[in-house]
């Protein structure tokens, strides 16, 4: 009977060496892949709080003449630019047709919009009919900096990354509008943010811009009494978005994700209606 129980209890004892070896053994690994995750993830956080002004990037080409957050992040930005263009096709028809032409050559635009990959389908767009453009973010915490190091990589001057301070807002802005021998005659806006600090810095600019597109309701209000100075009166202020939700009543949700577009068509049409009666609230 003692030798049984001896028996048994060498056996127990053996067991639990053996258990407490492989918790031993998991809690190490466990705990090694943890302190990595993290490392990972405060690396990550440590990047996302650091501004890249002060930080010159350049691209396989060696341009230098944007800011944003990562240009090594390309690849993943050009990938969703690349799904978003399968969701876009008239603008990949417009391309097709237009691009050899380019008739948009002697276009120097300067846009204000989110910065996402269907943003980054018309900035292309736009450069692919001959346009030439610099952008930035309409809101400091919308821009996918995948997609935005993909528009620099491209040769886009693209000055956003998410997270911005509204310094940065402002500094991005005035990076677009000022760079070296280039002058921007159309704005292409999404809130009137680009329109109001062109207008108020840069008033010799803006009475020679050919057009302005707003895309929101907010922009057009806040540009109104701009526009209606006799001082600016020469810049023709259009909305492509007017023509399509104008032409396709009913369709517009449809019509706007066929060309790309994301925000409310409300701005455009109270637009073409007050360009037929200014007087119209």
């Amino acid at each position: 009977m003692k030798e049984f129980l001896s028996s048994q209890q060498i056996q127990v004892t053996n067991q639990n060496q053996d258990y407490d070896k492989h918790h031993t053994e998991t809690s190490h690994r466990l705990l090694s892949r943890s302190s990595s995750e993290n490392g990972s993830v405060n690396s990550d956080n440590y990047e996302d709080c650091l501004s890249p002004r002060n930080n010159v990037q350049k691209t396989s080409r060696g341009l230098i003449d944007f800011c944003i957050k990562n240009i090594k992040h390309v690849e993943s930005g050009r990938r969703e630019i690349r799904l978003a263009e399968q969701e876009m096709p008239a603008l990949m028809e417009l391309r097709r047709r237009a691009g050899g032409e380019r008739p948009l050559a002697g276009a120097k635009i300067v846009g204000c919009t989110h910065i996402t990959a269907q943003t980054a389908v018309l900035i292309e767009t736009l450069c692919v009919l001959g346009a030439q453009c610099r952008w930035a973010a309409c809101n400091i915490f919308s821009t996918q900096n995948h997609v935005a190091a993909a528009l620099a990589e491209a040769s886009v001057a693209v000055f956003a990354w998410r997270g911005q301070t509204e310094d940065d807002f402002w500094w991005c802005i005035d990076k677009c509008i000022s760079g070296a021998s280039w002058q921007p005659n159309l704005i292409l806006d999404d809130g009137g943010d680009m329109t109001h600090w062109i207008q108020k810095k840069y008033p010799s600019i803006f009475k020679q811009l050919k057009g302005i597109v707003e895309e929101s309701a907010t922009g057009v209000y806040r540009d109104r009494p701009g526009i209606q100075d006799s001082t600016i009166c020469t810049c023709e202020c259009v909305c492509v978005l007017s023509l399509i939700c104008l032409s396709l009543p009913g369709k517009s949700a449809h019509a706007r994700a066929q060309v790309g577009a994301s925000a409310s068509p409300c701005g455009p049409c109270r637009l073409a209606r007050w360009e037929e009666d200014p007087s119209a609230g």
